[in-house]
């Protein structure tokens, strides 16, 4: 499995999960590489891009998981869901940017999208 985050809990945390790709940078940049890596690498979603219930602006960080295996052929689902997910995020942000949070709150966001990943992996069966 791989780990496309810009978390830099899940980065600390879950090196034993699988090849961690971390972001330096939004939301979006995850959501961008995410859709380049099922377009180019032709892997697969394992994950929800749009997990938990957190609006794209209101949160700074994302987690997802995807295959590592790959395919000759593009995931046409796992594209549509990132594309969509995507989509869901950029009708947020037009519509209400992102204040420039604290530290703390930032800090409470990486807890917070650690914890959605920590459960995506028990629901998967996957140890730590």
């Amino acid at each position: 499995m791989k780990i496309v985050t810009n978390n830099p809990m899940v980065q600390e945390q879950m090196l034993n999960i699988g090849k961690i790709d971390y972001i330096e940078g939004s939301y979006d940049q995850v959501l961008d590489k995410v859709k380049t890596l099922i377009i180019k690498e032709k892997l697969s979603l394992v994950s929800h891009p749009l997990s938990g219930s957190i609006k794209p602006n209101e949160t700074y960080y994302k987690t997802i998981f995807i295959s590592e295996t790959t395919s000759q052929y593009i995931d046409i689902e796992s594209l549509e869901y990132i594309e969509s997910a995507i989509a869901v995020y950029e009708k947020f942000i037009k519509n209400k940017q992102r204040p420039n949070w604290s530290l703390a709150v930032l800090n409470d966001f990486a807890f917070v999208d650690f914890s959605i990943a920590q459960s995506t992996l028990d629901r998967m069966g996957v140890t730590r």
